[in-house]
């Protein structure tokens, strides 16, 4: 058995002789299928970019081999020579070839057998079949066993130089079919996360592979953090940066194997080889694909280099498109909330404008209706009171035993019996309803001046938010408990009134949302308190309290609802639309969103204490 590489440095692009498209020289040596008609139009350097054609050449007799070697132009092809079938076989399983060239006819594998393993180990590289006998018949077995086409001895150079040309474009055209089909499912993509789920299984379509390393720079810097992988290779972090760097400083593929000069991997054992890419599309920042293979494994072949590097080009067009996506998402977020922080203004701006209308229509009768009510009560307390005096006043002259007397007071008796009582008790009753009824409308008219923004404001100052809920912890106003967590104490500059009102307002909505069942020990409110970035918030999370969107988004307008303190009586709820509003104009943000024990969480920011 015997080998014989000759390499033949690539000469620059433009070089190489474009194919002919006249008719293969005149003799008998020719294609089955004609030279003339189907000569590509591509030179080899338009082919193979960056590289020159790999020919195998398999041959019994080593002055063909050597022939061949020689006559084939050295500044367009990479020939390696084997004297058999089993030899080719040994080189195909260290490294990979555009074609091979194999006699039909020699000791041990003949031209079939060596066609259909050399088809085994490497589909995609195409077999051209050499006869010096007139044997069409076992030429055409071999292209049935995936030969590309056959040539006839003693060879025409030109004609078997087209004829290779042919073969590596066809292999060329074939390829692009799964590297389109790649780049379709590839850009289809619209995260980040999709495309590093993806990205072996695609990768491992066009470049066959033991492992891959993805390689992106962190956000805001330049260091590159490596993506997980799930093949459970450890391999060292500063060999795969090392390579990468190698990639992207020289703006091309780099590939090394374990026996170079140049290897980074020297504490791993198992690597043979390794095919490292750029990814950068414009001004970005640049990351990198590494694949590798383990030893006795070909090393990447220049046709794996090239669509490697049409996939690497669709890979960091797509990671860009998946951030881009992801920033407009987040803009789109922020527009959408801010469009709802809009909306949510607007409303309470009417409601304002409504709220102030109404307090002044609404004043001066309530303040009649009131002093009327008060007057009302009064005297049915005073007329409660001469009842009584009456009813003793009679008692006293029924025990005088004087006729005219005992007369006078039957009469005051009649006129003061359990019927006046029960009518004086009844106007005493109506009149103290009306009175708690004209309170809840001050309190409201209360509440839709200061949401109108006509309400006082309380000065604003360095207050310790935590203190503030002391009152409601202490004092027990709330049916369900309170949990806090605050690490530390947390200052805000706030108006410390306007504040605690708000946190009330918001507490007590969530208490009343959700109220302990019957039996049952209360779910406690939690709250944390911290710093986010220097501003202090507070989080106030109700795992019962499970919102839709749409109430999400409806959360802080005014709204109807049942009394609790009053059965079914329904009242106007402004609870959380004050809150909102008070928080608002001391420059506080009020949001609520889905809580990860199932609940809702209320985000308070409020201004930082300076």
């Amino acid at each position: 058995m015997e080998v014989n590489p000759r390499v033949h440095p690539p000469e620059a692009p433009g070089e190489g002789l474009v194919a002919s498209q006249e008719a293969g020289a005149a003799g008998g040596s020719s294609s089955s299928r004609g030279a003339s008609a189907s000569l590509p139009r591509r030179s080899v350097h338009e082919l193979t970019p960056g590289g020159g054609i790999s020919v195998l050449v398999i041959d019994d007799e080593p002055d063909m081999r050597e022939m061949l070697a020689f006559s084939l132009p050295s500044n367009e092809f990479e020939v390696v020579t084997a004297d058999g079938g089993r030899a080719a076989v040994e080189v195909l399983g260290t490294r990979r070839f555009d074609v091979a060239i194999t006699d039909l006819k020699m000791p041990g594998m003949n031209g079939v057998e060596t066609v259909s393993a050399l088809r085994e180990l490497d589909p995609d590289m195409e077999v051209i079949v050499a006869t010096g006998y007139a044997s069409l018949e076992t030429a055409l077995a071999c292209m049935k066993h995936g030969a590309y086409d056959y040539i006839r001895k003693p060879y025409d150079i030109d004609e078997l130089r087209h004829l290779i040309l042919r073969a590596v474009e066809k292999r060329r055209l074939r390829s692009l079919v799964p590297l389109y089909e790649v780049s379709c499912a590839l850009l289809s993509l619209r995260t980040r996360g999709e495309v590093l789920t993806h990205l072996g299984e695609l990768t491992l379509d066009l470049v066959p592979h033991q492992a891959f390393r993805l390689l992106l720079p962190e956000p805001g810097t330049s260091t590159l953090g490596i993506c997980s992988s799930p093949d459970g290779l450890e391999i060292p972090g500063a060999s795969l940066r090392e390579l990468a760097r190698r990639a992207i400083q020289g703006q091309e593929p780099v590939c090394v194997v374990n026996s170079s000069r140049d290897w980074p991997f020297s504490p791993v054992d198992r690597l043979g080889s390794a095919l490292a890419y750029s990814l950068q599309v414009g001004d970005a920042p640049a990351g990198s694909l590494i694949l590798l293979r383990g030893v006795g494994q070909p090393v990447f072949s220049v046709s794996e280099l090239q669509r490697g590097s049409l996939f690497a080009a669709q890979l960091a067009l797509a990671l860009e498109t998946a951030r881009l996506n992801g920033e407009l998402e987040a803009r789109v977020k922020d527009l959408e909330a801010t469009r709802e922080e809009l909306v949510k203004a607007e409303k309470l701006a009417s409601v304002g404008k409504l709220a102030a209308g109404i307090t002044h229509e609404l004043s001066n009768p309530l303040a009649f209706t009131k002093t009327s009510l008060q007057s009302l009560s009064a005297y049915s307390r005073d007329v409660k009171s001469l009842w009584s005096t009456a009813r003793e006043v009679a008692g006293e002259l029924v025990k005088r035993e004087d006729p005219r007397l005992a007369e006078l007071a039957w009469k005051l008796l009649n006129a003061a019996g359990e019927d006046t009582a029960v009518s004086l008790q009844d106007a005493q009753d109506a009149a103290d309803d009306a009175m708690d009824g004209v309170r809840r409308v001050e309190t409201l008219l209360t509440e839709l001046r200061a949401l109108s923004g006509g309400g006082p404001r309380s000065p604003t100052e360095r207050v310790e938010v935590v203190q503030l809920l002391g009152r409601w912890m202490r004092e027990g106003l709330l049916s369900r408990p309170i949990q806090l967590e605050a690490p530390v104490p947390v200052f805000a500059r706030v108006g410390r009134d306007d504040l605690e009102v708000s946190l009330g307002r918001i507490l007590t909505y969530l208490c009343e949302a959700t109220p302990p069942k019957p039996g049952a020990l209360p779910v406690p409110v939690m709250i944390r308190a911290g710093y986010d970035e220097g501003r202090p918030v507070m989080l106030l999370e109700d795992p019962l309290l499970a919102l839709s969107e749409a109430r999400r988004a409806e959360i802080f307008d005014p709204h109807i609802q049942a009394d609790a303190r009053r059965g079914h009586t329904m009242r106007l709820n402004f609870g959380l639309a004050m809150a909102w509003r008070l928080l608002s104009r001391m420059g506080a943000d009020l949001t609520v969103f889905p809580g990860a024990s199932g609940g809702s969480v209320f985000r308070l920011a409020l201004p930082a204490a300076e």
